[in-house]
């Protein structure tokens, strides 16, 4: 497939320096994640596969929807110092960069200043052009390191994500589904069934609390708040469908969170 378009969107960054050691993580995000040891590594595994390491300076790619166990380690001076970015990257209008690219999981410390650069720039720089720009060049890093995938996509499931993706705020219905896929209702089931393994509802949901995690590790808004944000209507729906999907509560994932990502500043 000939590239004619990149477009990036919902570009969070951030950054930790403190005593992490032994603090496991672990989540799912709605987003592409690019995620940097500065000083101290991480060990990685997504989806239930086998853990690797990054190196110092190495960074680690995790694909959207994928389960990301991360286990932390300090350096050698009793501290670990991390960046990342989550950013979604769409291709020709239609395609999350996933679709159509893989990456390897681990991206090797070769690549250490121009990451380093990048991330630093879209976590820290309140000019939103130097932003977008810093994110443009981390994605021409990450197609350097990718090989195109050799898949035939369902249009009509690409189109349905989209369109939830866009507007999972909102109340979607079946029917506004079927319109989106130009199918009947039935045949729209039998394309999630194929295509994600979940009744619509099920991923409607699941792409909610997914979005739901990004906004409680980055943002100080309330539980009741985030569930009206994503979508739910009751916040107690809300916070036991979280718990089924991370094995904890909205309000001890984003203490885990903060445990991880606001630890006082090592001091010089």
């Amino acid at each position: 497939m000939k590239i004619k378009t990149i477009e990036i969107r919902n570009i969070v960054g951030g950054n930790l320096k403190g005593n992490t050691e032994n603090i496991r993580h672990i989540k799912s995000l709605p987003c592409l994640s690019v995620v940097q040891s500065v000083h101290g590594h991480y060990e990685i595994s997504l989806n239930g596969g086998k853990p690797c390491a990054t190196e110092e300076g190495g960074a680690f790619v995790a694909p959207a929807g994928t389960s990301q166990n991360i286990l932390h380690h300090n350096g050698a001076e009793g501290y670990m110092e991390a960046q990342w970015v989550f950013m979604n990257i769409i291709v020709n209008d239609l395609f999350e960069f996933e679709d159509l690219f893989d990456v390897p999981l681990l991206l090797s410390a070769d690549a250490r200043e121009e990451l380093s650069e990048s991330i630093s720039t879209i976590g820290n720089d309140p000019n939103i052009c130097k932003k977008y720009a810093a994110a443009y060049r981390l994605t021409d890093l990450l197609l350097a390191h990718a090989s195109m995938k050799n898949t035939v996509y369902d249009h009509s499931a690409i189109l349905l994500r989209k369109y939830i993706a866009e507007h999972c705020g909102e109340k979607i219905t079946n029917e506004a589904l079927a319109n989106v896929a130009i199918c009947s209702v039935p045949h729209l089931y039998r394309i999630f069934q194929k295509n994600f393994h979940l009744s619509p509802r099920n991923y409607i949901n699941k792409i909610r609390i997914e979005k739901a995690s990004v906004l409680l590790e980055n943002s100080s808004r309330s539980v009741a708040e985030i569930s009206e944000e994503v979508g739910f209507e009751d916040p107690v729906y809300f916070s036991k469908l979280f718990k089924e999907h991370y094995r904890l509560s909205p309000k001890k994932y984003r203490e885990i969170s903060l445990s991880v990502n606001c630890k006082d500043e090592v001091k010089k």
